[in-house]
């Protein structure tokens, strides 16, 4: 079945939508791809010691977990880029079912992206209590603030968008 002005438009928005989480998308891919090699605390650098070129950092379970959510953030921005590319690639459906395609390859993008944008948070708040472990009340207020504001964010645009969309959590 051909796809109406609606399913055009909708098609439009989508695409227009896409191009802005794109760039969103590439910005963290390139940040994230950075920090995995300028890593907090920086590297051994004692050329008489074995660890040479070894992150200092590396055994502070605060340190690992930035390295693995900034992993995360890597990847699933990468996914949503390249998911971003697919769509590119077939930007005009010209059915329906090549529309619920587009929908869905978009959904998928959209959430690869909200994975990596709070990742990036928890990589944000870790990496910064790894290498301010020596003050744990300054640790513990920062790794406070980014999470706390990253939450608050979500829930108050979760509102927003149930307050526009009419939805209930009663059914």
């Amino acid at each position: 079945m051909d796809l109406d002005e609606d399913d055009t438009r909708r098609v439009k928005e989508i695409m227009k939508a896409a191009q802005i989480h794109l760039v969103v998308a590439t910005l963290l891919v390139t940040v994230t791809f950075a920090a995995g090699f300028t890593l907090p605390g920086g590297f051994e650098n004692d050329h008489d010691s074995p660890h040479t070129g070894m992150a200092i950092l590396v055994k502070k379970p605060a340190f690992c977990a930035f390295v693995v959510t900034d992993a995360i953030a890597f990847v699933g921005s990468a996914g949503a880029v390249f998911s971003y590319f697919v769509m590119a690639a077939n930007h005009r459906p010209k059915t329906k079912e090549e529309l619920r395609v587009l929908k869905n390859i978009y959904k998928v993008a959209t959430i690869l992206q909200f994975l990596a944008m709070s990742a990036v948070v928890i990589a944000f708040v870790t990496g910064l209590y790894a290498t301010l472990s020596h003050s744990v009340s300054l640790a513990t207020s920062v790794c406070a603030i980014g999470c706390l504001s990253f939450i608050i964010y979500v829930l108050v645009l979760l509102l927003i968008y149930k307050g526009l969309t009419g939805e209930t959590t009663n059914q």
